[in-house]
């Protein structure tokens, strides 16, 4: 019987699987050896493999060899993750909210690399908002990266803040919070006022807001980032658009804890 076919499926599609199931399993990156290893296979079946996964775009090789997931793979989740009845379920308080601030509004779901897009509403009013379905946001300089970060666990988050910290450090560029224990006088100010903002941070011009909304688990379920002009949706906690966020984002997780 040949590689082809086994039991009336595809084998070798089921190993190519199992390729792209160890890469996703791993959560960073790996080299070729590593990957390898995870598998027991001998690196240079694996290879044939990893080299066909990476023309489909499931898998891309880095600039020091090792292997991450492609573009395509991340599609996968995201069309997986928009599908979930709790986004779903969430679109009319999302859009009537929409309605009534008109912002930019970015959903976002947590992965294994940090904060994922998974919707973005543009605004009717002309904002300069570069924003992108599938982008993974940054936790140090983005409203929804430091809502993330504040309220999951730290030893989720820890890691990839550190992970971001290293990587400023190494283009010589500051970010505020440039370590740990800043980072932990952020935290109590966006537990406090339950929502975290960037002001200018990634664009000139543009303040972000984010709001968490919890599952019945008292996790986050997802985030929702207002994005809009510094007058038009100015970091001023009693404002009458940054309470219709924070009241939509409560009533948001009413719904889900009580359904």
């Amino acid at each position: 019987m040949s590689e082809e076919k086994a039991q009336g499926g595809v084998q070798s599609l089921e190993v190519g699987l199992s390729v792209l199931d160890a890469l996703i399993a791993h959560n960073t990156p790996m080299m070729l050896k590593e990957l390898a290893a995870s598998l027991a296979m001998h690196p240079a079946k694996v290879h044939r493999y990893v080299v066909s996964l990476v023309r489909m775009n499931y898998a891309k090789q880095l600039d020091d060899g090792r292997y991450a997931l492609g573009d395509q793979a991340w599609r996968l989740g995201l069309s997986f993750v928009q599908r979930t009845n709790s986004i779903q379920a969430a679109q009319p308080m999302i859009y009537d909210l929409h309605r009534k601030i008109d912002c930019g509004l970015q959903i976002s779901k947590w992965t294994s690399q940090g904060p994922l897009i998974i919707q973005w509403i543009e605004p009717n009013q002309p904002v300069s908002v570069i924003t992108r379905v599938g982008s993974v946001m940054p936790l140090l300089n983005s409203a929804t990266g430091r809502a993330f970060s504040a309220f999951m666990p730290e030893n989720v988050v820890k890691p990839l803040l550190e992970q971001e910290w290293q990587q400023k450090q190494n283009s010589g560029m500051d970010v505020y919070p440039h370590d740990w224990d800043e980072f932990q006088v952020l935290k109590q100010d966006i537990l406090q006022h339950g929502l975290a903002t960037v002001s200018g941070d990634m664009l000139a011009g543009v303040n972000a807001i984010c709001a968490p909304i919890f599952n019945i688990h008292g996790e986050v379920e997802f985030c929702i980032a207002a994005l809009g002009g510094q007058t038009h949706l100015p970091i001023d906690y009693q404002h009458e658009r940054v309470l219709a966020l924070q009241g939509t984002a409560m009533a948001i997780t009413k719904y889900l804890t009580q359904a």
